[in-house]
């Protein structure tokens, strides 16, 4: 897998940046004592949405086939932070050294998380195909800023009271205003309501770590979708900042995650998601104890 790339943020009052290397205990057991020394956004949403599947794959750490959307994923945010890092070193950022970056990550990821579930090969070449036009329409469109922008992959950390342990994320982009972008790519265009619902977890914890590593509060947290439709598109969607309320929101459903997982509370929630859920068959033979 490819470790993330950090760089520190253009700015004296931001701290140089966190890299984000530890797991949850390989050793962990239904029966042993779980204590992270950190949660995360994905952690927390992963343990809320299901905390069976959270145990199966965060602390068993059961592996599975590389999904084809997540492999694709994986390839365009990688190539999306090696453009972002030429720009913010001020290298060549242009549509053919991305070109070469984009294959390097492509095959990389490949080798490195295993087969990834293709149907065959032409299917393969399709979808490498469609990943990569989406990444040339974003560095075409009008979302990339002239202005140079203070981080590429932020890792930063904050305290939240109550909770016994550290928040860490890394930000995908900090812009030059300090506005926190995340990109996410998509088969269908989102919707702008739910994709602020389904993701206010992780842009208020951006919030919360960039103002207190600089005191200053972000005027926008954006999601910055790339679609992989037979004409890629490019939608932002600007979320305003966080007030106290919702940031308390945040906050309660960390300490709720963190008192789940060290209970070692993990049980099956049925729901829709099951039948997309890789750990469908295990699952099925969960029983408490």
């Amino acid at each position: 897998m490819i470790a993330p790339v950090t760089c520190p943020i253009r700015s004296s009052s931001l701290p140089p940046a966190i890299a984000l290397v530890k797991k949850f205990p390989s050793e962990a057991s239904p029966t042993s004592a779980i204590r992270p020394d950190y949660l995360s956004p994905s952690s927390v949403k992963s343990y809320l949405s299901c905390s069976l599947r959270f145990f199966f794959e965060r602390v068993a750490q059961i592996r599975k086939p590389t999904t084809v959307a997540l492999h694709v994923g994986k390839a365009i945010h990688a190539t999306l932070q090696s453009f972002n890092l030429a720009r913010w070193r001020g290298e060549d950022s242009s549509e053919a050294i991305m070109e070469k970056a984009f294959s390097s990550h492509f095959l990389e990821l490949e080798k490195a998380e295993g087969p990834v579930d293709y149907a065959d090969e032409e299917t393969r070449q399709k979808v490498r195909s469609c990943a990569w036009n989406t990444v040339k329409v974003y560095m075409d469109s009008g979302e990339v800023s002239s202005q140079i922008p203070l981080g590429v992959e932020v890792g930063l950390s904050a305290t939240i009271p109550g909770l016994p342990v550290p928040v860490r994320g890394v930000i995908d982009l900090v812009q030059h205003d300090l506005t926190a972008v995340d990109y996410k790519s998509s088969a269908a265009k989102p919707d702008t309501g739910h994709a602020a619902f389904d993701h206010a977890l992780q842009l208020v914890t951006y919030q919360i770590m960039i103002e207190e590593a600089t005191r200053d509060t972000p005027p926008s947290l954006d999601l910055v979708y790339l679609v992989k439709t037979k004409t890629p598109q490019v939608i932002r969607v600007k979320i305003p900042p966080a007030d106290k309320q919702r940031k308390q929101r945040v906050a309660d459903l960390y300490k709720i995650a963190y008192e789940g997982i060290t209970s070692e509370r993990f049980h099956p929630q049925p729901g829709m998601q099951c039948s997309w859920c890789q750990y469908r068959k295990v699952c099925s033979g969960w029983c408490k104890g």
